[in-house]
């Protein structure tokens, strides 16, 4: 069976499901910015979850994707909260000293202490400090954009990058988020997971690609054959028209952490044969030299 094929039935897989009883959905619950894989809905009924929590965490996650600064209305239309709410919100986030207001334009700032919250992350992620000389060296050598990216519910976040110095035009940096099924980080990491995870997230973008799912699945499933044939795949003007990149799997030794490596860059920074046979082979390399420091 294929990697993206949907796992087939087993006997009395048709026996109608023991009944359940249905727990009603917290009044209190709200969609979730990038909630690409239902996350919201699964967690509705669940008492342990604070939304309040949530709300506030996803106020800063809204300033993700490029959003250096956003007024209450802009808030409250991404994250889909009343502005009364919205207002308590960013009042208090202000206080605590994570938003700053800009008397210009009226609108808040995430301040450089949003970043306490990531580091104790960052700080022990021991693979970036390892690998970024070989990004470094690789993305000069080739002359594209070199990352380590992981997963965020259907999307990949970058962890570490490097940019050569020759190249301007494509400046994802650490915390850039790429879509996971068409770009080649994405793909590269979907095929080191295991194949029940595979399959879990195969289904959830099933459903959000609806009609293009066929085309989608055939393209996901290339990239699939490629690494199993050669150990890297391209993916060109999927995620991005003019852009087109190489991702390999980045999978500890132990077969724990998942972790994916990609070199990308506008289409005029490289060929198509450029990109399978220098800088695959060079991708791939490195992915064997910094996998078992992933168990470090």
């Amino acid at each position: 069976m294929t990697k993206t094929g949907r796992p087939q039935r087993g006997d009395g897989a048709d026996a109608p499901p023991s009944p359940k009883r249905e727990r009603k959905a917290s009044r209190s619950a709200m969609p979730l910015i990038f909630d690409d894989d239902d996350l919201s809905e699964e967690l509705s009924a669940d008492r342990k979850f604070n939304w309040s929590l949530a709300r506030g965490l996803e106020i800063l996650r809204a300033f993700s994707g490029g959003n250096a600064s956003l007024g209450n209305g802009e808030l409250a239309e991404i994250t889909k909260l009343p502005k009364p709410t919205i207002s308590r919100l960013t009042y208090t986030l202000k206080q605590l000293g994570y938003l700053q207001l800009n008397a210009r334009s009226g609108k808040f700032e995430p301040t450089p202490a949003i970043l306490a919250l990531g580091y104790p992350v960052m700080s022990t992620m021991k693979i970036r400090m390892i690998a970024r000389d070989y990004l470094q060296q690789l993305a000069n050598e080739v002359g594209l954009t070199v990352a380590i990216g992981g997963r965020d519910r259907l999307g990949m976040i970058y962890v570490d990058a490097s940019h050569p110095s020759t190249m301007m035009t494509l400046r994802l940096d650490v915390g850039s988020r790429v879509d996971i099924a068409t770009s080649a980080m994405g793909r590269s990491f979907m095929h080191g997971i295991s194949a029940p995870e595979r399959e879990l997230l195969l289904g959830v973008i099933e459903q959000r690609a609806g009609d293009d799912w066929p085309t989608l699945r055939d393209a996901i499933q290339r990239s699939f054959d490629e690494i199993d044939r050669r150990g890297f795949c391209i993916v060109d003007g999927e995620f991005q028209e003019d852009i087109r990149g190489v991702g390999v799997p980045l999978v500890a030794s132990d077969g724990g952490a998942v972790l994916a490596l990609n070199a990308a860059g506008p289409r005029f920074a490289a060929t198509l044969e450029t990109l399978e046979t220098v800088v695959g082979p060079r991708l791939v390399h490195l992915s064997r030299s910094v996998a078992p420091m992933l168990n470090r």
